[in-house]
């Protein structure tokens, strides 16, 4: 083993190619009756992972059972499940604990490798492959394969934009509503990018948390879908999404809260009335414009460093720390020293000081006991 690739590779290979396509259309029976592991439902499951996997469940390997919290009208317990099942393939390949212990931070580590295995479970490249077929991905993709699998929007929504074969991004947009009921503004609710692959994360990109700019047609889609759709059709609620309202392809742009511009091509289709969903690119994949202005576009030049933090190991630009020697996590805004901190605790005799829990005893430190 010498990546996480491989390891989620050794791992999925304990299962038959027919069983990890039954659990794309069935997670709970196929652990049930593919795998042999007893799965129980726990309303009142109150422990979550605390080294950030993304599931709400709990195993007990050396006993086959797998506890885990129902979400009715969710797919996030088809995530928890196959999580989960995760957890319990790596257990059945030696070697993947070997290279885990050789790792900075173990316990992320597995965590971030059974998420990446839950994720390869409910979105299969041969499931992927058949709803996009040989065409450049569209916002519609994403609508088909949330029909045609048990994944929710954000996990569509990677795996397609990892099939962009250039700069783009993946974006849900909705429309919050403020007290008084009346439309307030569109807000990025998700946003998967892929950078360049030759350049790297440009500046200006979308993400969650962005209000929409203004004159973007985002605004314009989403404000002239009005109330048209059927309530069946929203998003979160049952688990098949209505055919698009409404959709558009155009040259378009994306800006920075403060200000800065640039020039992408946008695929987007409105889902509800109160929804949308995008394909961002920096060409035009889809042939929808005649002319193509060149456009100088601007990237991220600070140095690029992998780290693991909150369930998941990524690639992220930014200045490193001068004690640890790594960049903040973009996520919980921490580096190493930061998550060491964190770990301490202060003693209970008055000094005020912070040690790790084994050196303390009922609390105290040795110069308080």
């Amino acid at each position: 083993m010498q990546t996480i690739d491989d390891c989620v590779a050794a791992a999925l290979g304990i299962m038959s190619p027919q069983a990890r396509t039954r659990f794309g259309l069935n997670p709970l029976t196929t652990i049930r009756a593919d795998m042999g592991l007893k799965v129980t439902a726990a309303d009142h499951l109150a422990e979550k992972r605390a080294d950030g996997g993304a599931c709400d469940g709990l195993s007990f390997l050396k006993d086959g059972v797998i506890l885990y919290a129902p979400t009715d009208n969710s797919r996030r317990e088809n995530f928890t499940l196959a999580h989960e099942l995760g957890h319990w393939l790596v257990g059945q390949v030696p070697g993947i604990f070997d290279w885990l212990f050789e790792q900075t931070a173990p316990k992320q580590m597995l965590e971030t490798l059974c998420d990446r295995i839950a994720r390869r479970l409910l979105l299969a490249d041969a499931t992927i492959t058949s709803v996009v077929g040989g065409a450049p991905i569209r916002a519609q993709h994403v609508v088909d394969l949330y029909n045609a699998t048990r994944a929710s929007i954000p996990a569509c929504a990677i795996a397609l934009t990892a099939r962009l074969p250039g700069l783009g991004a993946i974006v849900v947009v909705d429309v919050d509503v403020d007290r008084s009921g009346f439309d307030d503004r569109a807000v990025v609710r998700y946003a998967s990018v892929r950078p360049d692959p030759v350049k790297g994360w440009p500046k200006v990109y979308p993400w969650p948390g962005q209000t929409v700019p203004l004159g973007h047609p985002f605004q314009h889609l989403l404000s002239r879908a009005g109330t048209s759709l059927q309530a069946s059709s929203q998003i979160p609620g049952p688990p098949r999404l209505g055919a698009a309202s409404r959709a558009l392809q155009q040259r378009s742009f994306w800006s920075t809260p403060l200000g800065e511009r640039a020039q992408f091509y946008l695929d987007a289709v409105v889902v509800s009335p109160r929804r949308a969903l995008g394909v961002l690119a920096d060409t035009d994949l889809w042939g929808v414009e005649r002319f193509h202005p060149v456009e100088r576009r601007e990237y991220d030049q600070r140095p690029e460093q992998e780290i693991t933090c909150c369930g998941q190991t990524r690639k992220v630009r930014g200045y490193s720390h001068d004690t640890c020697g790594q960049v903040h996590c973009p996520t919980c805004g921490k580096c190493r020293c930061d998550r060491r901190d964190d770990e301490l605790i202060m003693c209970e005799g008055g000094c005020f000081l912070r040690y790790k829990a084994h050196l303390l005893a009922n609390g105290l430190c040795e110069d308080c006991r």
